[in-house]
């Protein structure tokens, strides 16, 4: 088994393509949650209210165990909005961004007001690095896509990966937004 990087955050600070840029880079296998929860329906129900999938957690890191177990390669990629809940990993980073960069980006995909707000919300409390920190500790980094290209982040994470730099938990601050 390789190095296990999970790339989590609020839906749209780029994840998808970090994680894509960052595989070729490495020469590493994705594993793609969203992707993974559809493919073998590994959710138990769909909240009405918020419209999302009931992911089944427990189900879910069962497949991601699987995967790992026929992936040879160096490095593996585990993204996804519920990566960080994933208890085994070498590296976690964790992408942020500015509630207002978040707002634009959400709206050009078409997405809902009630569902831009939520995870607005979500990205100024800082839920994604609050929950991986606790299960990951000193492992976690945070990285600002605010402003930069995603080159430029993946950058970064190979930093990161190489011990020349940290990005830690607490540095990247959007709680003005909530006021």
């Amino acid at each position: 088994m390789g190095s296990i990087i999970l790339i989590t955050g609020t839906p749209g600070v780029g994840k998808t393509t970090v994680s894509t840029l960052l595989a070729q880079r490495l020469n590493a296998r994705i594993i793609d949650i969203n992707k993974l929860v559809e493919e073998k329906h590994l959710y138990t129900g769909i909240d009405e209210v918020r419209k999302y999938k009931i992911v089944d957690l427990d189900a879910l890191f069962n497949e991601i165990d699987k995967k790992i177990d026929e992936i040879s390669n160096e490095f593996i990629i585990i993204e996804g909005h519920l990566s960080h809940l994933f208890e085994k990993s070498s590296i976690v980073i964790v992408l942020r961004a500015n509630p207002d960069v978040l707002k634009q980006r959400m709206k050009i995909k078409g997405w809902e007001e009630n569902k831009i707000r939520e995870n607005i919300e979500a990205e100024a409390i800082d839920i994604c690095s609050y929950e991986a920190y606790e299960i990951h500790g000193n492992r976690v980094n945070e990285i600002d896509t605010s402003s930069i290209k995603p080159e430029e982040v993946v950058d970064l994470i190979i930093d990161v990966i190489n011990g020349n730099k940290k990005f830690p938990v607490g540095k990247v601050d959007f709680l003005e937004y909530l006021k």
